[in-house]
């Protein structure tokens, strides 16, 4: 499996990820901490194991450490920020804007880690983000005053916080890399990434505890009506997650980091089609009910966009 194909898997279950995310946070938790709580521990957990089970190595140093529990705390502040504006804002407004990050990555890739694109290169990124912009926008109101404010500003902190993440990711997987040359039971790319993940997973699961753990939310757990039902979905969502985190690790370790980040970009065509199975057998589950030929049009040039940003890059990877 090369970086262009772990990259589109990690897409694929990044976004069944963040449906099923989507369906816990709106329908079966009672809030945002209530969902962030229990990722937490499971994320300390699942770090801990992975941590224990490949250690980072001897000679990797401080630095490259650091700097991935920078990433992951990063990140950690872009997903609370993404979560937060999907739960209060209009969710058609706010994924398109969050899915220019791929475009950041590029723009900043090239002075700060020396990456080079050619023209079919960034023509794939353009192609593969303004896909995933398309099909995630649908027509809303305008918002006005200090709310629309606050609905510009910060998808873009988030965009930015995925972006800045993915860049410091690879800095660090790339040292990680260089002292792991020797190790024979599993390859230097793919221990790397699972160095990464622990760390990632660590200071993650530590950032959304601050967040969540309150004695209220404790409670709202404890009342759940559907409880067994409602973590047994969670642990297999965040059971995947890590495959996914993982994954994309990988490919960023392998291939350039402006394009794997364009690839899980397009995480919003898989949604889509998610939701056109779902609403097949739930009557409409995460799809809108009536969609009319334009938008569907739209739909589906977006698709072939993206398909078509993609197969470039898999032309250019290979």
């Amino acid at each position: 499996m090369n970086w262009v194909d772990s990259a589109v898997l990690a897409a694929a279950m990044l976004a069944a990820v963040n449906v099923i995310d989507s369906h816990l946070i709106t329908k079966r938790l009672p809030s945002l901490r209530a969902f962030l709580l229990p990722v937490a521990v499971i994320a300390i957990v699942f770090g801990v194991i992975v941590l224990v089970a490949i250690p980072i190595p001897g000679g990797a140093g401080n630095a490259p450490i650091l700097v991935a529990v920078c990433s992951g705390i990063i990140r950690a502040v872009g997903i609370l920020l993404f979560l937060y504006v999907m739960r209060t804002e209009e969710v058609s407004r706010v994924i398109p804007v969050v899915n220019i990050h791929p475009v950041l990555v590029a723009i900043m890739a090239v002075p700060l880690l020396d990456e080079t694109l050619a023209v079919l290169e960034w023509l794939a990124i353009f192609l593969t983000v303004s896909g995933a912009i398309l099909i995630s926008r649908r027509r809303v109101s305008y918002s006005s005053g200090k709310r629309f404010k606050w609905l510009l500003v910060l998808p873009f902190i988030a965009a930015f916080c995925l972006a800045t993440a993915n860049l410091t990711s690879k800095y660090a997987l790339d040292d990680f890399i260089l002292v792991t040359k020797d190790v024979s039971f599993i390859s230097s790319d793919m221990c790397a990434a699972l160095n990464m993940y622990a760390i990632g997973s660590l200071t993650l699961g530590t950032c959304f505890l601050m967040v969540a753990l309150r004695p209220a939310v404790l409670q709202q757990l404890g009342s759940l009506k559907r409880p067994r039902s409602t973590m047994t979905l969670l642990t297999f969502n965040e059971i995947m997650a890590p495959v996914a985190a993982i994954l994309l690790f990988w490919s960023i370790a392998r291939g350039p980091v402006s394009l794997v980040s364009a690839i899980a970009g397009a995480q919003p065509v898989f949604v889509f089609v998610y939701a056109v199975i779902l609403s097949r057998i739930s009557s409409g589950a995460l799809l809108e009910k009536q969609l009319g030929k334009r938008t569907m049009a739209l739909r589906f040039m977006a698709i072939a966009m993206i398909v078509g940003g993609m197969t470039i890059i898999h032309l250019v990877g290979d």
